[in-house]
């Protein structure tokens, strides 16, 4: 799976899931576009940790164990009441790039390759 690849299926993914989570809400600000173009810039990041310079790269940032502790740490702020707007922002933006890099590693566990259980193949 290629790098545009990743981007769009996480600014779309993302971007979706922020959008109906506001219609839940009743509420329409502009999370839902940021959120798809911050998942979009975010979601490479398992490729920038261990770069892709040979068919078998992934190693413990492209791992089951690492998703593990990446979506423990989605459920923590998800779960989190911040007391104030910087807050709440900055646990918005934890979730976006938890979701997106998510995307990421969700895409690379449908290939071939699939996804290490702790980071050696």
């Amino acid at each position: 799976m290629n790098a545009v690849a990743h981007r769009v299926a996480a600014a779309v993914a993302i971007g979706a899931v922020l959008r109906h989570a506001e219609q839940l809400r009743g509420e329409s600000t502009g999370w839902p576009i940021g959120g798809a173009g911050l998942a979009a810039l975010l979601t490479n990041l398992p490729d920038i940790l261990e770069p892709a310079l040979h068919p078998n790269h992934r190693q413990f940032f492209h791992s089951l164990t690492f998703a593990a502790l990446i979506g423990a740490g989605w459920k923590s702020a998800h779960d989190s009441k911040p007391m104030t707007e910087d807050g709440r922002f900055w646990r918005r933006v934890f979730m976006i790039g938890a979701g997106a890099y998510l995307c990421h590693l969700t895409l690379d566990a449908t290939t071939a390759k699939s996804l290490p259980l702790l980071g050696k193949q």
